[in-house]
């Protein structure tokens, strides 16, 4: 029996070496920032993670962990959404979270209502919803909470609560299980008469049928109801050397056993089937403390860290841990075993066991299968694989690719060209002398060869391949450089992938041109091809593409692959039409399609959400619009969930007087120097074809200066400025009339004066007339008077001397008369006013004789004019003048009359 104990471990632990397994996501304490013990996890209906931590409770939105502590600091020993309150129980506490308006969470002690209850050195580890209720237990008593208050229903050791039937089961302690009545009562439960002396670890309902663990074993009640079982020996032997801890049911049939030794054991109930987690296939520790299961991902409370195991994932992975396989280029299946080209060799993997191929020890780039055989092209030569050993084909020089001609021989693509491998013999196609990275061949003599730096070649060789007849190379119409370019055959064209875009070969034109039928998928490489349906990858994000080029399309974003591709060389190979195995860095992967087709119908997409929202200064409560004060708005942060889903990031547009767009970053989401205005933030999850999308809004207040009561004050300032302005503008309009009014008056009364003037110009000028008319008749009356005079003074001897003298008095009088002076002077001052004031203040010294030769001279009358006036003669005018000018004090050169004419 020992024996047979030891063979079964022997191949338990064989059964967990390197093995296909689904995705394990590692969250370390690190990672989530608390103690490393993980008590109990709870997921609630939205897919959010609460954990009990040693620290405090744990929450997980799928974008960021976040810790609540309890003010005692006490461990949290379990946790158990209900509704939107979060119960957990702890050291000698009880009570519940819930997350108020601002987005955190809160504690609610129920301590108070314990009363009359003795707790002792309770801790309370289970907690479960039953009618409405809530029943926790502890290793001391079972105890039920209704809403209002907490009664406890019995003492004792309490184990486990389960449902089972419209019945709450409770273990207690080795005494069996028990089930509560209507009357709150425990009662025994029958059937596990045979449990008795056993201490229960966990209770489990699975695929309908009730089953109890034990740290040893694990029992099943039987069909009739009455009787537990024990489950088949290969589960109890493990459970028996790992010590079982908690079960739980999945709905895929699986029945998980977490223990505290070893892992856990995945085991279907149905066909017998189980597989072993460890740390040896990716868990962090082997104690298992708790677990929970949402949407196909199974989450687990550790010793040391928490693990997620993406149980029902269509993808599992073949991870090298020991990093002695490197990153695999190529693989092919060949029945029972599998052979793997990495950079450190050729291996086998048999029975989940991995071996180095003796003899193909270097770095291989492919492996082909022909006819039974596997070719290896690596950097040292051409082989062939067997089982255990490796032959060379030819050695002269590394080779890239292997393929078969029409006519069933191998041509082999190396560093310096072709060679042909048939009946064991090798020889080197002539005229071909460049690297060879892929060959495609387009008919029985005409290949297409890709140079792995300088484009495509179209080769046509002899019928014997022996010589290349003709080597061209293909240019592009669109000026693509070919630089490390991949050839296919699409559809029975010849294809060019190259720069990332899709070129086809016309030979009519002998060039390449757009393949426009594949244009949408430009960016996208060709992986593999079964059936007319297609594998392509996004050589920018390394999403992989399904499409058959039609209709139908899938996308498989880089994290479902842990983002673990070989960057330029990724690989697929399809097995079946359904199962395709991929290359990665530190292994492969394994893709059952037909289950990733299944998974896509069903996908959960959950909504991303604002868990905190704060400025430079203030927190706001998320129940209602935020109003974020301008000075405060210089930086603005948002804290983002997305619960775990099949959905990883979260895409946000910001809509408002500033619209920006992107992506979040771990959960956080920074705005900087927003404009004030109302926003509207939308988050929406990304990597899926959900069209879930859910919309924040938030406004940020104007400044100050632009505030509702300086705008009002802005507004009155502008009326009473318009006001001002009007009143302005008024007065200004009166005074402008004022000055119209001013100067049109003054326009008038200048148009008066110069009418006047004119007038009065016109008049002096008719009185300067007058005078000089009169002036000259006097003048020609004097000069007449004097001739005869003179006429007179030559006849007096012929006259009486008495009456001659009469007579010459008479004519005297007539020249000297002082009434026409007097008459003179008066028109003479109307015309030229203030002359003689103005030329006696100058020259005091004036006598009235120089005062009328002056007047006279003024007129510009000439000494001759001037004489008959004064009653002299010419002489005695010229000689008056002179003594005039001595009086005036004039220079020789100065001109009398002009002289009077301009300054008085």
């Amino acid at each position: 029996m020992f024996l047979v104990l030891i063979i079964n471990c022997l191949m338990l632990c064989s059964a967990t070496a390197q093995q296909l397994n689904p995705p394990i996501q590692n969250y370390s304490s690190i990672d989530y920032d608390a103690a490393s013990q993980n008590w109990d996890v709870s997921i609630n209906d939205a897919g959010i993670i609460y954990v009990a931590n040693n620290r405090g409770l744990l929450v997980y939105n799928g974008q960021t962990w976040k810790l609540y502590s309890l003010n005692s600091g006490a461990i949290i020993r379990s946790v158990y959404t209900y509704k939107d309150k979060i119960f957990t129980g702890s050291y000698r506490e009880f009570g519940y979270w819930k997350q108020n308006e601002m987005g955190t969470y809160t504690y609610h002690s129920l301590k108070s209502l314990f009363k009359n209850i003795d707790l002792s050195d309770e801790e309370f580890w289970g907690i479960i919803a039953y009618k409405g209720d809530i029943y926790f237990r502890s290793f001391g008593g079972f105890y039920k909470y209704d809403g209002e208050k907490i009664k406890k229903i019995a003492s004792g050791v309490f184990t486990n609560i389960q449902h089972f039937k419209g019945r709450l089961l409770v273990s207690k302690g080795r005494d069996g299980i028990f089930y509560l009545d209507n009357t709150d009562t425990l009662k025994f439960y029958q059937p596990s008469e045979k449990l008795i002396g056993i201490t229960v670890a966990d209770i489990v309902l699975h695929s309908g049928k009730l089953y109890v663990g034990s740290k040893e074993q694990l029992f099943s009640l039987n069909e009739d109801l009455n009787e537990f079982e024990l489950l088949p020996e290969k589960v109890n032997e493990f459970i028996g050397r790992s010590e079982l801890n908690k079960l739980i049911s999945l709905p895929n049939g699986d029945l998980i056993i977490g223990t505290l030794k070893n892992g856990l054991l995945k085991w279907n109930s149905q066909n017998g089937n189980y597989q072993i987690f460890d740390r040896s296939n990716g868990l962090q520790n082997n104690t298992i403390l708790s677990m929970d299961y949402f949407k196909g991902n199974l989450w687990l409370g550790l010793d040391n860290g928490l693990d997620r195991i993406d149980i029902d994932s269509p993808i599992s992975f073949y991870t090298d841990t020991s990093g002695e396989l490197g990153a695999v280029y190529d693989l092919v299946n060949d029945s029972d075993q599998m052979f793997l080209a990495s950079n450190t060799g050729v291996y086998r993997l048999a029975d989940d066991k991995l071996k180095l191929i003796e003899g193909a020890e270097g770095h291989s780039w492919n492996l082909e299968s022909v006819e039974g055989q596997i070719i290896s092209n690596s950097n040292s030569g051409t082989l062939k694989i067997d089982t255990h050993t490796a032959e060379v084909i030819d050695n002269s020089t590394g080779s890239f690719y292997t393929q078969i001609a029409p006519s069933g021989k191998l041509l082999i693509g190396t560093y310096t060209g072709i060679i042909k491998f048939s009946d064991e013999t090798i020889s080197k196609v002539d005229s071909l002398n460049f690297p060879v990275r892929k060959i495609i061949f387009e008919n029985e003599n005409t290949l297409w060869a890709a140079h792995p730096y300088e484009g495509v070649y179209r080769v046509i060789l002899s019928d014997s391949l022996k010589v290349a007849e003709l080597v061209s190379e293909i240019s592009s119409v669109s000026n693509s450089s070919n630089v490390n370019p991949q050839i296919f055959k699409i559809n029975n064209q010849i294809a060019v992938f190259s720069d990332d875009k899709w070129l086809k070969y016309n030979a009519f034109k002998d060039s390449l041109e757009v393949f426009k039928e594949l244009k949408i998928l430009d960016g996208y490489k060709l992986l593999e091809e079964i059936n007319d349906e297609y594998w392509f990858i996004n050589t920018k994000t390394n999403d992989l593409l399904f499409t058959n080029l039609k209709e139908k399309q899938l996308i498989l974003p880089s994290w479902r692959l842990d983002n673990r591709l070989v960057k330029g060389y990724e690989q697929m190979t399809a097995v079946s039409d359904s199962v395709f195995y991929i290359s990665l860095k530190d292994g492969f992967a394994r893709l059952d399609l037909s289950k990733l087709l299944k998974e896509q119908s069903g996908l959960f997409i959950s909504d991303p959400f604002v868990t905190g929202l704060e400025d430079i200064e203030n927190k706001y409560a998320l129940t209602e619009q935020a109003e974020i004060p301008f000075k405060n708005a210089s930086l603005i942060r948002f804290d983002i969930g997305l619960p775990f889903s099949d959905a990883r990031e979260v895409g946000y547009h910001l809509i408002g007087n500033d619209t920006i767009s992107g992506v979040v970053n771990n959960g956080k989401l920074e705005f900087q120097n927003l404009d004030y205005g109302e926003y509207d933030l939308a988050l929406y999850p990304l990597g899926s074809r959900s069209d879930n999308s859910k919309v924040f809004s938030f406004s940020i207040l104007p400044p100050w200066y632009l505030s509702l009561w300086m705008k009002s004050a802005y507004l009155v300032l502008f009326l009473c400025g318009i006001a001002l302005i009007f009143l302005y503008n008024r007065r200004r309009l009166k005074k402008h009339q004022l000055l119209i009014e001013q100067k049109f008056e003054k326009e008038h009364k200048e148009r008066i004066d110069r009418l006047e003037r004119e007038r009065l110009m016109d008049e002096i000028d008719m009185k300067r007339k007058e005078l000089a008319n009169t002036t000259m008749m006097a003048a020609k009356k004097n000069e007449v008077l004097m001739e005869i005079q003179g006429e007179l003074n030559k006849d007096k001897a012929k006259i009486n001397q008495y009456r001659l003298k009469h007579i010459m008095n008479k004519i005297n009088g007539a020249v000297k008369s002082k009434d026409e002076w007097q008459v003179f002077e008066t028109n003479f001052n109307e015309i030229h006013e203030d002359f003689f004031k103005d030329l006696l203040e100058t020259y005091p010294k004036l006598t009235s004789k120089d005062l009328k030769l002056c007047s006279y001279l003024k007129m510009n009358l000439t000494s001759k004019e001037i004489a008959p006036l004064m009653g002299i003669s010419v002489r005695g005018v010229e000689v008056h003048r002179y003594r005039l000018r001595k009086k005036m004090d004039l220079d020789k050169n100065e001109n009398l009359t002009n002289f009077l004419i301009k300054n008085f």
